[in-house]
């Protein structure tokens, strides 16, 4: 795919970023293009014939990373299970003896006079500085 930017505009690009010359940056965009076109640059060298059985069988291989996603294991915050027991105790002291803890460390579920209540711990991330 040709570039829309001139050689020119290229090679002060080059010389800004890189502090190179002009003829340096200007050889360099000759250089980029004969590599985009897929040619060889007189300055590469001769590859052995094991190393251009390898370039080979690398542009051949198949194109689609496939990668294993990995369960992430949660770390327990044991604070926040003895808090849910705490508020457990407190439900129980009051006489309620219709509760469920349906998430060890997170969630409570009770009837309170006829009426359904669901109580959700969260714990805030700690900001960044």
């Amino acid at each position: 795919m040709p570039r829309k930017e001139s050689i020119e505009t290229r090679a002060k690009k080059y010389m800004g970023l890189l502090n190179v010359s002009y003829d340096e940056a200007i050889q360099m965009v000759k250089d980029d293009d004969i590599i985009d076109n897929g040619g060889k640059c007189d300055w590469e060298p001769e590859l052995t014939p094991e190393q251009k059985k390898i370039v080979r069988r690398a542009r051949m291989a198949d194109r689609e990373v496939k990668k294993e996603k990995q369960k992430r294991t949660r770390k327990e915050n044991p604070d926040k299970k003895d808090l849910i027991v705490a508020i457990s105790n407190a439900l129980y002291d009051k006489g309620v003896e219709d509760y469920e803890i349906t998430n060890a460390e997170r969630e409570i579920s009770f009837t309170y006079n006829g009426t359904a209540y669901k109580i959700t711990l969260s714990a805030p991330r700690v900001p960044k500085e």
